[in-house]
């Protein structure tokens, strides 16, 4: 990869970035900030080649999905790393655990019902997929917008960007719902 394509796919994971953050802010699911737990960045770095192999095959017919169930990841990450870390911080690959149970198509079930425990069909899960499905609407126009040739290897590292911030946004979301925040401190150093 040149420099120059390498600048580029840097570019638009910024600004794709700050596009869902502004997206999801305006739906009042964020303030306006991506939480970040480093954490969980890496257990995205470890998992991203299992969602690859299995989202590629899908965004000929299910673009939508190849991006969205990234979020959904994310989301089940937050959960877990909030409520059972020292279980399951040895798990080197989160994307084959979510998929374990009900397979790649129903993952963002499973980690509906069973991480964040909303009942399928509920409002509230009705709203988090209609947020989730938002979100991967603009992530996918951002992509069209970058006029990148189908199939080829920028293509993909594009998508490999995008499903990194959607990862990204659904911990952020998730970190959100269970109460964290971030605050300002004040830390004077007396020497």
């Amino acid at each position: 990869m040149t420099e120059q394509e390498h600048e580029l796919l840097n570019r638009y994971e910024e600004s794709l970035r700050k596009s869902l953050t502004e997206h999801l802010t305006s739906l009042k699911a964020l303030d306006g900030r991506l939480l970040e737990v480093e954490e969980l960045n890496e257990k995205w770095r470890s998992s991203a080649p299992s969602y690859m192999a299995d989202a590629v095959p899908e965004i000929a017919k299910y673009p939508l999905v190849a991006v969205a169930w990234a979020m959904y990841e994310g989301m089940g990450a937050a959960v877990l790393w909030d409520k059972e870390w020292s279980r399951y911080e040895a798990t080197e690959d989160f994307h084959t655990m979510f998929t374990g149970p009900r397979g790649f198509d129903c993952m963002d079930e499973y980690i509906t019902e069973v991480l964040m425990c909303l009942p399928l069909g509920s409002d509230e899960a009705n709203k988090l997929e209609d947020l989730v499905r938002s979100t991967a609407e603009r992530a996918q126009s951002l992509i069209r917008k970058e006029q990148i040739e189908a199939q080829s290897v920028m293509a993909f590292h594009i998508f490999a960007r995008t499903t990194k911030v959607m990862f990204e946004a659904g911990v952020a979301v998730a970190l959100r719902r269970m109460g964290y925040n971030y605050v300002k401190v004040n830390a004077d150093v007396v020497s």
